[in-house]
């Protein structure tokens, strides 16, 4: 702990100055923590201060810290375009420091319209790409040259620490070798399912039952907290396990009155992780930065209150890096009208992603494509004519339509059988399941091999 004030001291985080009269000191403590190798040994143990820590709970949100951190989107899309460009990835650790913006300015780097926490430098001398994780760097660049002079000056101002190539980021294991990148979750499904004792229970071989019945009646959970922790570890393996998201989706919405049947698909999407511990996400090179999207919903699917359920899924340079899946807020009249807010979602995906982009450089050709399986929704967007039937739906879901009169987007259809997007947001049968994600790219690292 001596250590870490002692840092931030040396590096003038913040000075110290009176209290103003009529305040109270406001509570603050330290978490301590342990940094682990992709073999599970341990790196380093850790300390990080929390201001306002009485505020947190034990058991919920007690051991959070609050810090800088880049979206895992984001992680994805440039571990695309480094595949794609052949370009050298680093990471690097700073030790007991608070990295600023000032910082990145005197070395010429500029933030990104995309993210706060991604720097980029274009130069004479090459590219550089800086994006920031708390107190984890990941360093992207096409010249060696440029990374170790960025290492190097780095290394004049901070105590830093240079962690090679990256293999092991927050719990995610990524494998590469040229043109190919492989990530996954492995060690963290696996002490996961040591923590909850279920290492040894049996295999289920999809996520959710094909039965599902969410009216089914059952006793309500005495330990919440138990059940928000399950939830919460469930909702950080979607990062590469787009298999499970339309499942923990759905587990997640009862966090807040949680009964004994949440619990079981809980357990059933734990025993289909045991059996599917070596699946991730497989990344190659295609040569070219074309981004898309797949859009779909499961209208008036949700049997307690009607509201639909929308999805997506998008790709830069062949590989898939942004997904999701949600439950409206709303009920759709009709199946065409949930469509077209479904497309709204992913055309707001795709213009972040194409934002994102040029900021790092890349000239993105338009228009982009948007697939959907409605054609309804597909002749709303296209439409330059506000009708009777559309009115009802909310101006902003027609910036969906804005786009496409610009071109910028481009809608077209794709058979129901081949739409990526319906492993978001519905139970499918387990062969169409299996094919759906081996086009998006989720692999077993046994198939590599």
């Amino acid at each position: 702990m001596n250590d870490e004030l002692k840092a931030l001291h040396d590096n003038q985080t913040w000075s110290v100055v009176p209290l103003p009269k009529g305040h109270k000191v406001v509570g603050a403590r330290w978490i301590y923590k342990t940094k682990f190798h992709s073999d599970g040994t341990i790196e380093r143990h850790k300390a990080r201060l929390v201001a306002r820590g009485f505020t947190q709970i034990f058991g919920v949100d007690y051991k959070e810290t609050f810090a800088h951190v880049a979206k895992m989107n984001i992680v994805r899309v440039l571990l695309s375009v480094v595949v794609n460009s052949g370009w050298n990835l680093f990471q690097m650790d700073v030790k007991k420091m608070l990295f600023c913006m000032v910082t990145w300015r005197k070395m010429w780097f500029k933030r990104s319209h995309g993210n706060s926490s991604m720097f980029v430098r274009n130069g004479k001398m090459g590219r550089l790409i800086v994006l920031v994780y708390v107190d984890d760097l990941i360093i992207i660049g096409d010249s060696d040259s440029e990374i170790q002079a960025l290492k190097k000056s780095l290394h004049s101002t901070f105590a830093i620490k240079d962690l090679g190539r990256l293999r092991y980021f927050l719990g995610i294991e990524m494998d590469q070798t040229p043109g190919q990148l492989f990530l996954n979750q492995r060690k963290y499904i696996s002490d996961f399912l040591h923590e909850v004792g279920m290492q040894d229970t049996k295999i289920a071989h999809s996520p959710l039952p094909s039965n599902l019945n969410l009216d089914t009646e059952s006793e309500s959970l005495p330990d919440i907290a138990h059940y928000q922790r399950l939830v919460g570890k469930l909702i950080y393996l979607t990062i590469t396990r787009p298999d499970i998201t339309h499942a923990v989706r759905l587990v997640s919405q009862f966090m807040h009155s949680p009964h004994s049947y949440h619990l079981q698909l809980v357990k059933r999407i734990l025993r289909y992780l045991k059996g599917s511990m070596t699946k991730g996400i497989f990344m190659k090179k295609h040569s070219h930065f074309k981004h898309e999207g797949y859009t779909d919903l499961d209208w008036a699917g949700n049997v307690l209150d009607r509201k639909f359920t929308t999805g997506f899924c998008t790709f830069v340079g062949g590989n898939l890096v942004t997904w999701k899946s949600k439950k409206q807020s709303v009920v759709a009249r009709s199946s065409a009208e949930a469509e077209y807010r479904a497309m709204a979602l992913a055309a707001c995906e795709l213009i972040w992603l194409k934002t994102l982009l040029s900021d790092l450089g890349i000239i993105v050709s338009t228009p982009i494509i948007l697939h959907c399986d409605n054609q309804a929704a597909m002749h709303i967007a296209a439409n330059p004519v506000f009708h009777k039937k559309t009115k009802h739906i909310e101006v902003d879901c027609h910036f969906i339509r804005n786009q496409v009169q610009s071109k910028l987007l481009s809608t077209a259809y794709i058979k129901s059988s081949e739409q990526l997007a319906d492993v978001f947001t519905k139970i499918l049968p387990t062969t169409q399941f299996g094919h759906l994600l081996f086009k998006l790219g989720s692999r077993d690292s046994l198939d590599l091999v």
